[in-house]
Formats: C-alpha cells, structure tokens, sequence
C-alpha cells in the first residue's frame, strides 16, 4: 500500500491563456483563476520531485493541443514567467537550477503567458 508521503500534491494555475492548452477536465476556476491540483510521486530518479518534474509531466499529461506553445527545448517556452509560491522562479538564489528546484507537498506553481497576438 503507498504511504501519501510518496505523493506530492501540487495547486498549478494556467493564466492569460494558457489555460486553453489544458485538458478541461483538469481544470478549476478558483477565485476566478484556473488551476489544477495534480498529484505527482514525490521522487523521480531517486532524486525529490522538481520544477522539471513538473513541467514535462504537465507536458506529457495535461496539454490537449499546441504543446509547442507551453513546452520546447526541454522546458518552458521563453515568455512564460513561472511562480513557485508566488516568488519568480528567476529570482532564487540557491545556486541551482532552475528546473532542478525542489518542490513540496501544496505548492502553488504558476505560469503566466507574456506572449501575447497583436
């Protein structure tokens, strides 16, 4: 039987359209903002669960079109500003990587799109 510690359950919101790359049946409005709560194994590799983590399972689980909009070159597409408890993700300074950022049960994890048509 699997101890819920193996679990990470994260809130993952999708905003100014990314949204509509989502599955439907992933998505929540949550004070007018779309969100999942995706569960994921709290180790990959041997290694803890990390933004990387994440991203390629939101790549490979829960895009429903356009992926190459969301995802290229083994991460986020240049433009999409990402928040990891609402702190840019850009901005820590722990001398690793970005994608290699641990993440923990309940975290908020949001990606923003800057890309916009004209």
């Amino acid at each position: 039987m699997s101890n819920t510690s193996d679990k990470l359950t994260l809130i993952v919101e999708f905003s100014d359209g990314l949204d509509t790359l989502i599955k439907d049946n992933l998505l929540k409005e949550v004070d007018g903002r779309p969100q999942a709560t995706l569960t994921l194994a709290s180790e990959h590799s041997g290694r803890p669960t990390s933004i990387r983590d994440l991203v390629e399972y939101i790549r490979d689980n829960c895009i429903k079109r356009n992926p190459e909009l969301f995802y290229m070159e083994n991460g986020v597409r240049p433009g999409i500003l990402v928040l990891i408890n609402d702190v840019d993700w850009e901005l820590t300074d722990d001398g690793v990587d970005k994608y290699d950022q641990k993440l923990e049960n309940n975290d908020n994890v949001i990606f923003i799109s800057t890309l916009h048509g004209g």
